[in-house]
C-alpha cells in the first residue's frame, strides 16, 4: 500500500515514537465453549497531528519501507506486558496477543527479547502470545518454521493466522510450532454460512490438521449471529469480531463482560440487545469509532479524515499489526 507520494516521512515516524502518538488498541477473544473472554488480541493506532488517527493499513507499508516495523513490534510488545501486568493486578488472567511480520520472524534476538520482558514485567510465559500470518512463511518456510519452534520451546504461545490461503502443509501445523490456528475473513464467513456435515474443503482440512494436533481455533472478524452458531459444531473453540466488540483502550475495557454470550448463542436472549449496544458503547478514545447515524451494524473505524481517498485497511495482513497491529 505505500508508495512515493505518502505525505508521511521519516520524520513523522521519529516524532510518532518520541512523543508517544502510537497506541495500542484491544479486541477481546471469547471461549465458544463456556462464554468467557479468553485474552485479547492488541492492535497499533498512530495518533498522527496532523492526518487524525490511523489505521495499520494506512502506515505499515510506509514503516517497513524505513525499516522500522521492529521498533512497531517491540513498542506493542512492551505495551502488551504493560497491559497484562496491570490486568493481572486486577485479577484478569487474559492472555495479550501481539502480531509478527516475516521481518520480527527472522530476529534472532526475539526469544529472549519475549522472555526478558515476562521478567521485567513480573509476568507469566503464558501472559503474551504472537500472531504469525501465514503469509509470512510463504518464504523460506523451513528456517522461519524453525525460528517459530523455538519461541515455543520458551513457552511461548503462537497462532497460525490464515485467511484460508493454502500456504502450509497440513502436517506443518503442528503444536512443534503453533498452539492455536485462527481462520477469518470472507473465506470463513462463506463457509460458516454454507457448511455441510460432509465438512469438505480447505478450512475443515485445516480444522482436522489443528484438532489432530491439539491445536485451539478461532475464528477472527466474527460480525454476526449466523457466522458465530455454526462454529462450535464446526470445531471452532474460540472467537473474536466486531460482533463481540470493537478494538478498545485498555481503559475502554476495564468494564467488559463476556457474561451475556452463553444466552445470546443459545437464543435465550436477542443478539442485537446484548451485543451491538456493547459494539457501539462509549469508548475511552471517540476517535477509534465513528458510528454511521442509520442502525446498521457496518461501522467506520478511525479518523474520518484520511491520507487518501485510495488508501483503505487491507484484509486481516493489513489492518492487524503485521508487525504489530482491526
Amino acid at each position: 500500500m505505500y508508495n512515493n507520494s505518502s505525505p508521511l516521512s521519516a520524520d513523522d515516524l521519529d516524532q510518532a515514537f518520541i512523543q508517544g502518538h502510537f497506541a495500542a488498541v484491544f479486541q477481546p477473544k471469547l471461549s465458544l465453549i463456556d462464554g468467557r473472554t479468553l485474552g485479547v488480541e492488541s492492535f497499533i493506532r498512530w495518533h498522527h497531528p496532523e492526518f487524525g488517527t490511523l489505521l495499520p493499513g494506512e502506515f505499515l507499508s510506509f514503516a517497513g519501507a524505513e525499516g522500522r516495523l521492529q521498533d512497531l513490534t517491540d513498542l506493542m510488545l512492551h505495551e502488551a506486558a504493560r497491559v497484562v501486568s496491570v490486568w493481572r493486578s486486577q485479577q484478569r488472567h487474559w492472555t495479550v496477543s501481539v502480531n509478527l511480520s516475516a521481518e520480527d520472524v527472522d530476529n534472532p534476538y526475539l526469544p529472549n527479547h519475549i522472555c526478558n520482558l515476562f521478567t521485567a514485567y513480573a509476568i507469566p510465559s503464558d501472559a503474551i502470545s504472537v500472531d504469525v500470518p501465514e503469509a509470512a512463511l510463504s518464504e523460506d518456510p523451513d528456517r522461519r518454521l524453525s525460528a517459530l519452534a523455538e519461541l515455543r520451546k520458551r513457552g511461548i504461545s503462537i497462532a497460525l493466522d490464515t485467511t484460508g490461503i493454502d500456504l502450509l502443509p497440513p502436517e506443518k501445523i503442528s503444536a512443534e510450532y503453533f498452539s492455536e490456528l485462527k481462520i477469518g475473513g470472507t473465506s470463513l464467513i462463506k463457509f460458516a454460512r454454507s457448511v455441510s456435515r460432509s465438512r469438505k474443503g480447505l478450512i475443515a482440512e485445516r480444522l482436522e490438521a489443528a484438532a489432530a494436533n491439539g491445536l485451539t481455533v478461532t475464528a477472527t472478524r466474527v460480525e454476526d449471529i449466523e457466522t458465530i452458531r455454526p462454529l462450535a459444531d464446526m470445531g471452532f473453540s474460540a472467537a473474536q469480531g466486531t460482533f463481540f466488540r470493537h478494538p478498545d483502550t485498555q481503559e475502554g475495557l476495564e468494564n467488559w463482560s463476556s457474561d451475556w454470550l452463553m444466552p445470546v448463542l443459545s437464543g435465550e436472549r436477542p443478539p442485537r440487545a446484548d451485543t451491538i449496544a456493547r459494539a457501539r458503547a462509549d469508548l475511552a478514545d471517540p476517535d477509534l469509532l465513528l458510528l454511521p447515524d442509520n442502525d446498521s451494524t457496518e461501522i467506520a473505524e478511525g479518523d474520518s479524515k484520511r491520507l487518501s481517498q485510495d488508501t483503505k485497511p487491507a484484509e486481516k495482513q493489513g489492518d492487524t499489526f503485521q508487525v504489530a497491529v482491526p
